[in-house]
């Protein structure tokens, strides 16, 4: 059984109670670099996760459907790969061994893997000790449904005066018609924005 665990949690969270019907959140959060690099949706993700942890012992099930509906996030929106990369939560496996013992009464016993290498990475002075995991494959996947710009874009359209609405419009039009599969379907869209003004003084795109 594959589980997320919150890096340092016990230490930092420290509860008496099994199932604590609050979690810390430290201020530090806000100058954390690994956090501060997270867009909004990881950031939301993180936190949800947090409160998960509190409660289920720091077990959390990595199954896409749970998660999706604990957290309330569509499944194109659940990418936990920024999380793992910066070290904040932990990707591991869980192995249930059942063993007999002399009188046939069943034990269990259990043994934990990282599925991760970690890496060691700067701690932040008042912050938990965070290391950073061996990034995954990327996948490329096709245009997500519910795909649209973030802040980030949208500054950029701005800054070089475009519509982001407009080009936004023309981007999935012309990602859906021809298929295109990408990492990072955010920065394929920045991509975009930064020769929209190229394209549109030639004629066209």
């Amino acid at each position: 059984m594959r589980i997320l665990r919150i890096k340092n949690y016990e230490k930092y969270q420290n509860h008496r109670a099994k199932d604590p019907r609050w979690v810390k959140l430290y201020r530090s959060v806000l100058t954390d670099h690994a956090f501060l690099k997270l867009d909004p949706t990881s950031r939301y993700i993180y936190i949800g996760l947090l409160i998960l942890a509190s409660e289920t012992g720091n077990s959390i099930v990595n199954d896409v459907t749970y998660l999706c509906h604990r957290l309330a996030i569509p499944a194109p929106q659940l990418d936990l790969k920024p999380l793992i990369c910066s070290g904040l939560i932990v990707a591991s496996l869980r192995t249930i061994q059942r063993q007999k013992s002399a009188s046939e009464t069943e034990t269990e016993t259990e043994t934990e893997t990282e599925t991760e290498t970690e890496k060691s990475r700067v701690d932040s002075a008042d912050a938990p000790t965070l290391k950073v995991v061996s990034k995954p494959k990327a996948v490329k996947r096709p245009l997500p449904t519910d795909f649209t710009f973030d802040d980030r874009s949208k500054q950029m359209a701005e800054g070089r005066g475009l519509n982001v609405h407009a080009e936004l419009s023309a981007f999935k039009d012309r990602n859906l018609a021809t298929g295109a599969t990408y990492i990072d379907w955010q920065a394929a869209f920045r991509n975009w924005l930064r020769n929209a003004v190229k394209f549109a003084a030639k004629g066209g795109r």
